[in-house]
């Protein structure tokens, strides 16, 4: 999910990224598997594996869902959603937008990270935003400078 308006672009009132569509459908799948073994599962140690798939899958299918929009930005700060609420940081409150390349064990990652003035630090990987942090960030600078 890149936008709620269309484009991706900056200059339209409202931007949304978030975790794609996929994902959660794939939790789904991995639910129903689960509940299908549950259902021919022969043993007591079986049934209790797959109740147990059923139940990791279908609660992380849902908190997956609830990031389908993990970051909204508009003119005056952005919001970041998570399971269990959301967080509304205007732009005067931050103080940098970066998207470093770590490498770690041979394999690199690229994330946003917003610098705040409370010394909150919040880092998006490119799972969570459904979109290639670089470009995240450089559309976050925009509306930063825009905004201040």
């Amino acid at each position: 999910m890149n936008n709620s308006s269309g484009s991706g672009s900056f200059g339209s009132n409202l931007q949304v990224w978030g975790v794609r569509s996929l994902i959660p459908a794939i939790g789904g799948l991995l639910c129903l598997a689960f509940a299908g073994w549950l259902i021919v599962a022969g043993s007591p140690e079986d049934r209790l594996v797959a109740g147990a798939g059923v139940c990791v899958s279908a609660i992380a299918s849902a908190i997956l869902l609830t990031m389908r929009q993990r970051l909204i930005a508009d003119d005056d700060g952005f919001t970041l959603r998570g399971p269990v609420g959301a967080r509304h940081v205007t732009w005067g409150q931050v103080v940098a937008i970066s998207s470093p390349t770590r490498r770690r064990r041979g394999l690199a990652s690229t994330s946003v990270e917003l610098d705040l003035d409370d010394d909150g630090l919040i880092v998006l990987g490119k799972t969570e935003l459904g979109a290639d942090p670089v470009d995240v960030a450089q559309d976050l600078r925009q509306w930063w400078t825009a905004g201040r």
